[in-house]
This record gives structure tokens, C-alpha cells and sequence, in this order.
């Protein structure tokens, strides 16, 4: 059976995904923390292939998606409406951290949307300026 692409991985707490390109090889990008895009890098595909000592996690594109806004957000400073969702976000993280508490099932559910949301916001941003975002789904 073949491998069906893309495939999502943690690298190290790190978001890297393997895609297959137009005429059939591989190709491998990781997020980028300096500006949130996903730039090319093919030194992960031995990594993670190959074995190594890292951390390395195989997820499905919900987790993918996830850590990529709780990074984005963390990471990334800007105006507009992705940055006041990612604001919303550290709000409700924030309440729970000073009330010394979990989030509540509810909590996790709202972050969890603001965060699809997030992420449809910024991937449409990073298409609009010709840059690199999460590969679609094929």
C-alpha cells in the first residue's frame, strides 16, 4: 500500500510535515517561528525517518493544526484579527494558570475553534502575500 501524504509530525515540539510533490518525490516542510510560515527543509526527512533520539511524534492534521496556532500565537506579534484571536486565546489560558486551575471542557472547546479559526485566518494571510503555508490536504 502506498503512503498517503501529508504526513504531521512533533519534532522536538516542533511542527514538520512530509509532502509529496507534483511529479512524485518527497518534500518536507517545518513551521517557521520567525514568521509563521512553513519553509523547506529536507534535513528532517532522515530524522524522522531514519531514527534519531528526538522526540518525534506522528499526529493526525487536527493535532497539526493545533500546535501550529499554540506556537503561531505564542511566537508571533502583530495587528488584525488573527492577533486579537490569539489574545482571546492567552486570555482564557491566562484566567485558568491565575484561578491555579485546568481549563474546563468548555475552555478547551472554545480555544479549540478560535484556533481553527485562527488558522484559516492566517494560512488565507500567508497565501495572499505568496508565501508558504500548511500544505492542503490532498
Amino acid at each position: 500500500m502506498a503512503e498517503r501524504y501529508p504526513q504531521y509530525y512533533f519534532y522536538e515540539g516542533w511542527p514538520v510535515v512530509f509532502v509529496r510533490t507534483p511529479d512524485g518525490g518527497l518534500d518536507c516542510l517545518r513551521l517557521s517561528a520567525e514568521n509563521g510560515e512553513f519553509v523547506r527543509n529536507m534535513s528532517y526527512v532522515r530524522k524522522i525517518r531514519y531514527g534519531t533520539t528526538a522526540d518525534i511524534d506522528t499526529v493526525t492534521r487536527d493535532e497539526f493544526i493545533q500546535m501550529v496556532e499554540a506556537l503561531r500565537g505564542e511566537r508571533l506579534k502583530g495587528e488584525g484579527p488573527v492577533f486579537a484571536l490569539y489574545e482571546t486565546i492567552d486570555a482564557v489560558e491566562q484566567k485558568a494558570r491565575d484561578e491555579g486551575r485546568w481549563l474546563t471542557p468548555e475552555e478547551e472547546a472554545l480555544i479549540h475553534s478560535l484556533r481553527v479559526r485562527t488558522h484559516e485566518l492566517f494560512e488565507a494571510e500567508l497565501r495572499a502575500q505568496g508565501r508558504r503555508g500548511m500544505p492542503e490536504e490532498s
